[in-house]
């Protein structure tokens, strides 16, 4: 289960999270959150918010830090991420915006989650949740319940988890449209652990339609490998390896090589009984991890 855990916590790190819109006042142009962020590159990222912070002050800078500490975060350089939220922290007071507080309780939430402390972040997500519901921020609600979903209680994680897609649903924002197939995927990641793969196929499949409907390739190509991972436990082999032997030839025309495919491939050709196969694809799969 190694590869799925994994693969799901990737999923959701680049799906692209919802996000409370802001206008940058000091710019010609306005722009958001969600516009400046690359989750899958967050050092970049950084850049572009540290750009965007030039011309802000007040609860726009102190908003953006917080987004500034969680690339840090993502790049488990822990000391960082908590420097910038104690230096937002304190920069805080009555007057500060609530959506500026809720944004700092997911940061801080976010870095404990990361390095491992998921019960310390628990009282933070609960607070981001409370305080986004009664300020109506949705989206951030949305996601504050999201963060449930790591929980390793799979019942706590499963009921956030329908919290958070009650949410989604029943707004018609682009973002919380966007949200649903982060959620799916995590509603059936968390089926597959609790070993139930039919349920966990229907998850998956829905997330599938949701990146297919508004999603980038990569997204796209990482919901099909959940839903063929879960056909590999199923024990239909055949049509798992058909999906992942299509991956693969689209990640490469992408070159965007994916040491889960190979890993997925590995595994279906040692239940194939291709020990040939298998180890080829072993070998791919270890010389991407070798990369740095």
């Amino acid at each position: 289960m190694e590869g799925s855990v994994a693969r799901s916590v990737l999923c959701a790190a680049r799906a692209l999270a919802a996000g409370a819109i802001f206008t940058l006042s000091g710019v010609s142009v306005a722009a958001d959150i969600d516009a400046l962020w690359d989750y899958a590159k967050p050092a970049e990222s950084e850049a572009r918010f540290r750009e965007a912070l030039k011309t802000e002050t007040g609860d726009a800078a102190l908003e953006i830090e917080t987004q500034i500490a969680r690339t840090f975060s993502m790049r488990r350089d822990f000391v960082r991420a908590n420097s910038m939220l104690d230096a937002v922290a304190a920069r805080t007071s009555g007057n500060t915006a609530p959506r500026v507080r809720i944004r700092y309780l997911l940061e801080r939430g976010r870095t404990l989650n990361s390095s491992g402390q998921f019960e310390k972040a628990k009282p933070l997500f609960s607070d981001a949740f409370q305080l986004a519901q009664r300020e109506n921020e949705v989206l951030l609600a949305i996601d504050a319940a999201h963060m449930f979903g790591f929980s390793k209680n799979l019942d706590e994680a499963m009921s956030w988890n329908q919290v958070a897609m009650r949410l989604a649903l029943a707004s018609e924002l682009p973002r919380a449209i966007r949200w649903r197939a982060s959620i799916a995927n995590n509603m059936g990641s968390t089926e597959r652990d609790r070993g139930n793969l039919d349920a966990a196929a229907r998850h998956f499949d829905a997330a599938l339609k949701a990146h297919q409907a508004n999603g980038t390739p990569l997204q796209v190509r990482m919901a099909w490998w959940q839903v063929a991972n879960v056909k590999r436990l199923q024990g239909k082999l055949d049509d798992a390896l058909a999906i992942q032997l299509r991956l693969e030839q689209e990640m490469l025309a992408a070159k965007e090589p994916d040491e889960y495919v190979y890993e997925e491939l590995a595994a279906l050709n040692t239940a194939l009984k291709r020990p040939d196969e298998a180890a080829k694809y072993a070998e791919k799969q270890n010389s991407l991890k070798r990369k740095p």
